[in-house]
């Protein structure tokens, strides 16, 4: 933002600020004598019928205008961003934090660690409650600013403080009661590192926050992420077969409890499943997958996908045709059995390619932190010619079209004319039909 006022980024078609000549690139110098910090109060300054706005066009000049309109009329402002003014920076030293894990020279975006209740609110992202002002917990009670996303990762008060370094760490359960007893609802995970805050302090947890309930709406229980770039650090392990599996057995019990009682809140991340071999849950089991993108669930609903496309599948191919599919290490466990069942197609062959990550470290086997650098050269090593096509999952891309690593979409597929970019199997199908290589009656 500058200092003056917030950049407004588009204008809506045909609503009242494209009749006043409002443009992109204008300032928004205030709205009813007050310039907006984020996106809630901005939503709350334009919700008069009568507003004064102030506005400076691209030469300098101030427009004051004085706007009437219904109800139902859309002002058409759009701001740039959600927070206007400082985002919070998060004042904790986890002892698992991936920021702290990451290497020199990637984007801002990935060192920065935010912890804003306003981000948590808009967008969904997690926060700790610990660098949250009385005068912030009173706005979001005020505002009934509800659901948020709350990282716990333990309710022992002691350990919490351990694990994060901050003495007001501790303080969790007494603030998230806070919450609920305003009528605010939300979402919880934890992170789970081995011998730390498992086994009966991940009970604890569970149990503690069971009692928030119905505000608590769902608990994510997701392993530890390891990198190679933890020197200095606390001594943190992966977790092995036995140990995961030793996580989902406590979990099952208090599912199985939590479902006779109910409906259950704890989820397990997709990791513990793979790593442990057991069956993903069923769809219904996730109960409209309330933290998908904290990877509880992702499996599930791709491999659904693909089940729902079943029977639509050709016998065989219109002309022989050879697929890549490239994943990651975790990533090859869970396309197994679709790649099978694809591979029964006539004159169609399905190769895999697990890819390691080597920019993090091999430990690091989750396909969304594969980076381009490393992709790339596990592609490179391959004759890509002998494939009609090469696949990808979009999980690789940030919003912006972006590897982890700033290598840009764009710039891939400059180097492998062949690959796509895919959100699941449908579009898979869809590109054959485009290149002519399915027989035209399906199954």
């Amino acid at each position: 933002m500058s200092l003056k006022g917030i950049p407004i980024a588009n204008i809506v078609k045909d609503s009242i600020a494209e009749e006043l000549g409002i443009e992109l690139g204008d300032l928004l110098i205030h709205i009813q004598g007050q310039l907006p910090k984020d996106y809630i109060e901005y939503v709350y300054l334009t919700s008069d019928e009568e507003l004064e706005i102030l506005i400076q066009k691209s030469d300098g000049e101030e427009w004051l205008l004085e706007v009437e309109r219904d109800p139902d009329e859309e002002l058409g402002i759009q701001l740039e961003g959600i927070i206007y003014d400082q985002l919070k920076e998060c004042n904790n030293h986890c002892m698992f934090c991936f920021v702290d894990q990451m290497p020199t020279g990637l984007r801002h975006t990935l060192s920065f660690r935010d912890d804003d209740y306003r981000f948590s609110f808009l967008q969904g992202s997690f926060m700790t409650l610990t660098n949250l002002s009385e005068k912030e917990l009173e706005r979001i009670k005020k505002l009934k600013l509800s659901p948020l996303y709350i990282s716990v990762h333990t309710t022992n008060p002691t350990l919490r403080q351990k694990m994060m370094a901050n003495k007001k760490a501790g303080k969790i359960m007494d603030v998230l009661t806070e919450l609920k007893e305003a009528g605010i609802s939300f979402h919880t995970q934890i992170v789970l590192c081995p011998d730390i805050n498992d086994g009966d302090e991940l009970k604890r947890s569970i149990e503690d926050l069971a009692s928030l309930r119905p505000n608590l709406l769902s608990l994510a229980i997701v392993p530890v992420g390891l990198t190679k770039f933890r020197d200095k650090l606390y001594p943190l392990t992966n977790f092995t077969s036995q140990k995961a599996e030793e996580v989902y057995q406590i979990v099952r019990k208090y599912q199985d409890s939590f479902n006779k009682e109910g409906e259950n809140f704890v989820y397990l991340s997709d990791e513990f499943y793979l790593l442990t071999g057991h069956n993903f849950p069923s769809d219904t089991e996730y109960h409209e997958y309330p933290q998908l993108e904290n990877g509880i669930g992702l499996s599930r609903l791709l491999l659904d996908e693909f089940y729902s496309l079943e029977e639509k599948l050709p016998q065989k191919m219109f002309t022989s045709t050879r697929v890549l599919f490239v994943t990651s290490i975790l990533g090859e466990k869970v396309l197994i059995k679709p790649v099978q069942r694809l591979r029964e197609i006539k004159d169609l062959q399905i190769d895999l390619l697990a890819v390691k990550n080597k920019f993090f470290g091999e430990k690091v086997t989750v396909t969304g932190l594969l980076t381009g650098r490393d992709l790339k050269e596990a592609i490179q090593n391959i004759e890509c010619e002998q494939y009609n096509l090469i696949i990808l999952s979009k999980v690789v891309l940030n919003d912006e079209e972006l590897f982890i690593d700033g290598m840009s979409c764009q710039e891939f597929k400059d180097i492998f004319p062949k690959l796509i970019f895919v959100d699941g199997f449908d579009q898979i199908i869809d590109k054959f039909r485009e290149m002519n290589l399915l027989e035209v009656k399906a199954r």
